[in-house]
């Protein structure tokens, strides 16, 4: 039997429109090593679901690390993810 994957935490930046639906500014998500970016931002979207109701895809920026991040990049412990509204959808 395989052993479970080690736990990291990931950090969550959002910006003022977000932190309208999440609450905070600033947050750190446990989350199972080896996790891709695509499965870390359905993480949130399931945690927060408000998120995309209201902004459809191509409506949010998001970075890893300061940079565009690919769909299956690895996440790393430590890592600093920033997500922000690109455009107003009201």
């Amino acid at each position: 039997m395989k052993p479970f994957p080690k736990p990291i935490k990931v950090q969550i930046v959002y910006d003022g429109e977000l932190r309208k639906i999440t609450g905070v500014e600033l947050e750190e998500a446990l989350v199972s090593e080896g996790i891709n970016f695509v499965m870390f931002l359905k993480f949130i979207f399931d945690s927060y679901p408000k998120i995309p109701k209201l902004y459809p895809p191509g409506s949010i920026s998001l970075l890893l690390n300061g940079k565009p991040p690919t769909e299956f990049e690895i996440l790393n412990g430590g890592d600093k993810t920033e997500i922000s509204v690109s455009y107003s959808v009201n």
